[in-house]
């Protein structure tokens, strides 16, 4: 049998093959005298091959292409992965990264530091271009969070801005915008001008929502002089009422923590018998022997971070855990001074107990992937109950612990928040009943003002998005004139007219009212408060019937209730401003922050895995925010 070879579609040779013919001929041919060979080519035995890649096209399809080294492609590569995991700048020198990567494809040559620095900026300015581009073509409007945070080894703070939003698929997103140097003073003008300094290189100023904070008095003064000293309030909904907005989880933080110092005592107590029996390995050993005697949890102590109360709480609730092994250590160990009586577990028990409601509310707020604001309300009001049942407690501790969380509370919250209460309206499982049903509960005085108010700035916000929508939509009819006049002279276009004008007339909606007060006077949804409940896809679903009332609830909803978005990011500028790296300047610190986010979130949003940082610490607390914990 003779076969044509894909040689002969070359120089037209053929060769014969079979059990007894093998390709050396061809082999020898390629080499030494096929003339359609460039001679340069013929002694390399991939002359005619070409290594394949599997890759997918723009439809998302799989694919197989031809590779083709690029030296310039692999260092961008290797740059998204330094900034992405965090590795040094200086892994240029690895020794055994320059044999690895010499391993798997000799042509590529592991740039110097520098370089590697260089290319990761350029990362950030190709992101930074692309976010800017999906941020202007957003038909929503912005809020944001900020904090500031200091870390150990630096002469200065730092801000982070965060941006919030829903986009056209009704997902919630947010974006690290900045993270920037902060020189002091931390005064409030000093971080307005620097807010609304970001706001305006990013195009933003004027589609800005809500600005979420924590509670400290330098923050008060910076909304204070955005409002005042900046064009922010012309375009703000119901004349900014809504614009600041506190971050929950740091008021609930405040709450707590002026409550424990009524325990420090037995608190300090189990800190101490946390960090003893820990101090050793014998002491652990000899620990372990205990547990195992009880029967106990086969769990090591911990001690918490002082100025995180929900860390003290976990203490705790792992010390109830542990009371038998602790108690059994205490026989075995001389220093038996040290560790807590009955009583003292009696009094951190009821603790515990009553502490319970802050921390489950505190994860729920804490969320950042899923609309929060809508639940605080209901949450608040549960919180505020508690407090009310603390003061009837049988333990005159717990009873003062009630009232010194009380005085924090009516200090921020006794007058209730408006913003709060038009997201819990916006929940098709509670409206304007659920409200008015907890708040009569907490200030029934005060209920009748209260929904007064929130009735009305709830008609003024609609009306303003009412009025937006009506601009929009006349700009759309006139910018289609030609289209229409197009489409009114076909065969079709009075039938498809007349069958409009029938649709409408089947409809079963009153044309007196508004789209807010159909929403209102529609039945509840049936889903309990207490279960998962997407609101995204309910209004999502109800965008057709409601569309003014689905814009605006958009853009509600996606303001965050605490800054924990922001706060999180500090854990990673901790891990990049190690002390191994605390010579980065201030320009890489914010391009290794701000593009490790951008990468992180095009990788998770289309359904990739971005991988855990293996170097993760544990949270000190040295390296704090800066008005965190100010009262």
């Amino acid at each position: 049998m003779v076969v044509i070879l894909p040689l002969a579609t070359i120089c037209g040779l053929v060769y014969p093959m079979g059990n007894q013919r093998g390709t050396g001929n061809m082999r020898n041919h390629v080499k030494r005298g096929c003339q359609k060979i460039p001679p340069a080519k013929r002694h390399k035995p991939d002359a005619l091959q070409r290594l394949l890649q599997a890759g997918r096209d723009e439809g998302g399809q799989p694919t197989i292409t031809p590779w083709v080294f690029d030296q310039r492609r692999c260092r961008k590569s290797f740059a998204k992965c330094v900034v992405a995991h965090e590795y040094p700048f200086n892994c240029a020198n690895h020794h055994f990264l320059k044999v690895f990567l010499s391993d798997v494809c000799p042509s590529f040559k592991l740039p110097s530091r520098s370089t590697i620095r260089l290319d990761c900026l350029n990362i950030y300015e190709e992101e930074r271009l692309d976010l800017y581009e999906l941020l202007g073509k957003l038909d929503c409007k912005v809020s944001f969070t900020s904090d500031l945070w200091s870390s150990k080894g630096r002469d200065r703070g730092f801000m982070c801005l965060t941006c919030h939003y829903i986009d056209d698929s009704w997902v919630l997103r947010k974006r690290v915008l900045n993270f920037i140097a902060l020189p002091s003073p931390h005064t409030g003008r000093h971080i307005s001008q620097a807010i609304y300094g970001k706001l305006v290189d990013w195009n933003l100023d004027k589609r800005i929502f809500c600005l979420v904070l924590d509670n400290s008095t330098a923050n008060d003064v910076c909304v204070r002089d955005l409002l005042s000293t900046t064009p922010i309030k012309d375009v703000l909904p119901v004349d900014g009422q809504i614009f600041h907005m506190r971050c929950g989880c740091h008021i609930l933080n405040l709450i707590v923590q002026d409550g424990l110092e009524v325990l420090s005592n037995e608190i300090t107590k189990i800190r101490e018998t946390m960090k003893y029996i820990r101090h050793s390995q014998a002491r652990m050993e000899k620990f372990t022997l205990a547990a195992s005697q009880v029967q106990a949890p086969n769990k090591k102590p911990a001690w918490d971070v002082q100025t995180r109360w929900n860390s003290t709480y976990l203490m705790l609730a792992l010390s109830l855990e542990l009371k038998q092994a602790i108690s059994r250590y205490a026989l075995l160990d001389p220093n038996s001074a040290l560790y807590p009586k009955d009583k003292d577990w009696e009094h951190v028990e009821a603790l515990v107990c009553h502490l319970k409601v802050f921390y489950d509310v505190t994860n729920k707020l804490s969320g950042t992937k899923y609309p929060t604001l809508n639940m605080f309300f209901p949450e608040y009001c549960e919180v505020y109950l508690t407090l009310i049942k603390m003061s009837t407690s049988p333990y005159a501790f717990i009873v003062n612990m009630s009232h010194e969380m009380l005085k924090k509370w009516d200090k921020y919250w006794k007058a209730g928040n408006v913003a709060l209460a038009i997201a819990c309206v916006l929940d098709p499982r509670c409206k304007l009943d659920v409200v008015e049903y907890y708040f009569k509960m907490l200030h029934p005085d005060e209920c009748p003002r209260f929904m007064d108010n929130l009735r009305a700035c709830l008609t003024q916000l609609f009306k303003e998005y009412f009025d937006a929508h009506s601009k929009d939509t006349q700009n759309q009819a006139s910018t289609s004139t030609t289209s229409s006049a197009q489409m009114r002279s076909s065969d079709i276009s009075d039938t498809r007219a007349g069958l409009q004008s029938f649709l409408s007339g089947k409809r079963n909606v009153d044309p007196t009212k508004t789209e807010l007060e159909e929403y209102l006077s529609d039945a509840l949804d049936g889903t309990s408060l207490d279960v998962d409940f997407d609101i995204l896809a309910w209004w999502k679903l109800k965008a057709p019937k409601y569309p003014i009332m689905a814009r605006l609830t958009r853009d509600i909803l996606a303001v965050p209730i605490s800054t924990v978005a922001s706060e999180s990011t500090f854990s990673t500028a901790g891990r990049t401003l190690s002390p191994t790296r605390s010579s980065l300047n201030d320009e890489s610190l914010e391009a290794l922050i701000c593009a490790q986010d951008w990468l992180k979130a095009s990788v998770t949003e289309s359904g990739g895995s971005f991988g855990d940082v293996v170097w993760s610490s544990e949270p000190s607390e040295s390296d704090d925010t800066i008005c965190g914990n100010q009262p």
